[in-house]
Order: structure tokens, then sequence, then C-alpha cells
């Protein structure tokens, strides 16, 4: 009597069933010209050749729907059908797929974290190798562990106060006095971290705009307006003001806010056209803004432009507030 052949061992199969295999790639045979792999709608929208394949495309009708445009490249190998151009997650998904270690930082991750930073169209990363790519930029420096968070489905990123620091190294002045207004008064860092960054910095890239950023706001002023308006109340003879006063109401900490006079309970707040952008920035001040007045609190709110071009008015509005009664 022969052995059994190693095909007659194997168990049979049910009738009727579809090996997994056959049935994703019928699945796929069968999606719209619009259909992407199942596994892009947590990675905003974007999938690889090797994911596309894995959810039953065959390698040749990847290529195909690639050469008619119905799925474009993003950067490195990631894919997406969505129309327009790429936004920042989605560009920072691309980089992650392609180079799983590197880590989203720098003007991308500011974008991730909705910093007012401005989006370059790029994706920064770091890594521990340099990565040869169209609009990718890579840093060969990796962050401590503690400065990497997860987000967006797992989306590595570095945190947001590592995210302001490296910034804050690398701005040019005007826009890093911005961004630190906008963080210290949102409480994301305080002053006494980027001395201490400078201080880790030393004689190293990053040192010089630190230092220069912790000069220029030695007074309590965080930002070019807070410094102009410090400059017209002391023209004017107008003192009882403390400059980065924290507010709190029932709930916490509301923020840090340009200027209070505690007595009289108002707020005077200046409002930098980068930092005060975008519909981020725009609903978060209003929120923020109906807090403080919940709180018991008055608010005046001027522009550099008010402070360049009619000082008097502006003295003149709060000196009229602060006789309004306490």
């Amino acid at each position: 009597m022969r052995p059994s052949s190693a095909r007659s061992l194997r168990p049979a199969r049910a009738a009727g069933a579809i090996e997994p295999r056959t049935a994703a790639r019928r699945t796929a045979e069968s999606a719209g010209p619009d259909a992407v792999p199942p596994v892009a709608a947590r990675q905003a929208g974007v999938f690889t050749a090797a994911q596309a394949v894995a959810a039953g495309w065959t390698p040749r009708q990847v290529t195909r729907r690639r050469t008619a445009g119905r799925w474009r490249l993003v950067l490195g190998s990631g894919l997406t059908a969505t129309p327009g151009p790429p936004c920042a997650f989605a560009r920072a998904w691309a980089v992650a797929l392609t180079w799983p270690e590197a880590v989203v930082e720098g003007p991308t991750a500011a974008v991730l974290w909705s910093l007012p930073v401005h989006d370059d169209g790029g994706c920064h990363v770091v890594a521990r190798h340099g990565r040869h790519a169209r609009g990718v930029r890579v840093r060969i420096v990796l962050p401590p562990s503690t400065d990497v968070v997860a987000m967006a489905g797992g989306l590595r990123v570095t945190s947001r106060r590592r995210t302001v620091l490296d910034l804050l190294a690398r701005l040019p002045t005007d826009q890093g006095l911005d961004l630190f207004a906008w963080a210290t008064t949102r409480r994301v860092l305080t002053r006494d971290d980027v001395l201490a960054e400078r201080r880790a910095r030393f004689g190293r890239y990053g040192a010089g705009p630190l230092g220069r950023l912790l000069d220029l706001t030695s007074t309590g002023a965080v930002s070019g307006g807070e410094h102009r308006l410090h400059e017209v109340l002391g023209v004017a003879g107008v003192t009882g003001w403390q400059a980065g006063a924290v507010v709190e109401d029932d709930d916490g900490l509301i923020g840090v806010v340009d200027l209070l006079f505690a007595r009289e309970r108002l707020v005077v707040e200046v409002d930098g056209e980068r930092a005060h952008a975008g519909r981020t920035a725009f609903v978060e001040d209003r929120r923020r803004q109906n807090r403080i007045v919940n709180a018991g609190y008055r608010i005046l709110r001027f522009t550099w432009w008010d402070l360049e071009e009619s000082p008097d008015t502006v003295v003149r509005q709060i000196r009229a507030a602060l006789a309004g009664g306490y």
C-alpha cells in the first residue's frame, strides 16, 4: 500500500469556503474607481502599494491606477486618491509609511499641533539617516523618547512643547517672538523652559536665536506689539498694570494675558497678525475671551497698527475703561 500523498493529508475545505486572499481580491476587483485600501481611513487617506496588494489589488492593478492618475504619489511611497494638494497629515503619514523610524518635527509638527506657524508644503522629520526624497527635509538628530508622542492613529511626532522649542531655535526673530507669545500665554511652555533650552544648546545650533529671544522678552513683553504697548503707556504715564499676568476662572487656568490692571479687572490684549490668524486661532481666541469676560474681567484688544498709527486713541480708550469702575 502506497503512503498517502502530502496533498491527501491537507484538511478538506468546507464546501463554498473562500480563501481569505481570494475574498480580498474579489472585493478589490469589485471596488469602484475611487476605492482605496480600508487602512487609508486611519492614515489621512494615505496608503502604500504594499497595503493595496494586501487588501486584494494585484501589483498590475496598482500600476494601472497610478498610471491613470486615480492613485497619486504624496511623498516617498505614500499614495492617495484624495484630490488636491495633500494636507500636512497626509504628507506626514506618507513619510511615516515609507520610513517607520522617522519622527515628524519642526514646521510640519507645528501644523499638526495647530500652532501659528506657516506650512511650507513639505514634511520635516528627524531620523537616524538622511532620506533623499523630494519634499522631505531630514535632521539627523533623534529627540529623546520623552519628546515623542503618538497622535492620529499612531503617527509619531515631536511633542507640542518640544516642537515649539525647536522652532524658537530656528525661526527669524519676529516669527519667534510671535510663537513665544502664543505658547507662553497658553502655558505650552514658560520663559524658564526657553532658558533651560538655551543652556542645553550652549555652543550649538539654536543657542543664538534663543538668547536673542530671552533678551527681547526680559521686560515681560513677549511680542513686538507688547513692547510697543509698554512704550506707549510709559510715555503717557499710565501705571498700575502687570505684563504677562495669569488669569483663571472656576474651571482653572484661562491663560496668560498681555496686560492686566488687576484692581480694575481690565485686560488689554495686542493681536499679532500671525499668532491670531487661521480658523483654529480665531476660534480659540473667542472661546478664551468669553471665559475672561465671564470671569468678571473687561477686555480691550488692539493691533500693531493701532499702536503705531493711533497711540493717543489707545491711551484714551484704556483710560476711559479704567475710569469706568471696578
